[in-house]
């Protein structure tokens, strides 16, 4: 499992960088050609439109492969281990049914009905550009299953234990954690940390 997902980060990071290279190369062309050589070139322009949408796909598929989507999840990481685990499988059941239905499916159809109608500028046809839809559906539907897994056996960022627990913060220098009431203390620094000589100690019971 965890080689195939590793296998589909790899391919869809080197994937996102490509089209994007070429859907910033392509405007840049644009510019120039028209700009400079007063010649601009028809296809850029739709060249650089459909590398976005490509570029927009592939990349939110590899975000979602590093679980790096936006999550708002303080209040199911304080409920029980079980509950937890039921609610991550929700969640990538539901995600594995807009995948296929949405993507694969919708995407095939539009892809089929679209499949006969030329690109203004470009060699192919409107069709061809929609296949980028059930290629991405089918990607997060192996990604969603990988995951189901992941959070079924407790490795996903749901289902850990004591998944609310947060981070240790440092503390910042010249500060000391207080007492029970949770605040900071501002910490005096001493004559040997401030570099300075230290003071003379005193008796208490001398006044």
């Amino acid at each position: 499992m965890k080689a195939v997902k590793s296998g589909t980060v790899t391919f869809l990071a080197g994937a996102t960088a490509i089209l994007f290279s070429i859907m910033v190369l392509s405007v840049v062309w644009q510019v120039f050609a028209r700009e400079v050589t007063k010649n601009p070139a028809a296809w850029t322009e739709e060249l650089a439109k459909y590398t976005f949408v490509w570029t927009a796909l592939v990349g939110a598929t590899l975000v979602f492969a590093e679980r790096g989507h936006i999550a708002v999840t303080f209040v199911v990481e304080r409920l029980p281990l079980p509950v937890r685990k039921v609610i991550a499988a929700l969640i990538q059941l539901v995600i594995l049914f807009f995948a296929v239905v949405i993507l694969v499916i919708g995407g095939l159809g539009a892809a089929q009905n679209t499949w006969a109608h030329s690109m203004t500028a470009l060699p192919g046809t409107i069709g061809m550009a929609y296949l980028i839809l059930p290629v991405t559906g089918v990607l997060i539907a192996v990604i969603a299953l990988v995951q189901l897994v992941e959070d079924l056996r407790g490795e996903g960022p749901l289902t850990v234990e004591n998944a609310h627990v947060a981070p240790d913060v440092p503390v910042p220098p010249g500060l000391q954690e207080g007492t029970a009431d949770g605040l900071l203390t501002e910490q005096t620094p001493t004559g040997d940390d401030a570099g300075g000589p230290s003071a003379p100690a005193t008796d208490p019971k001398e006044k």
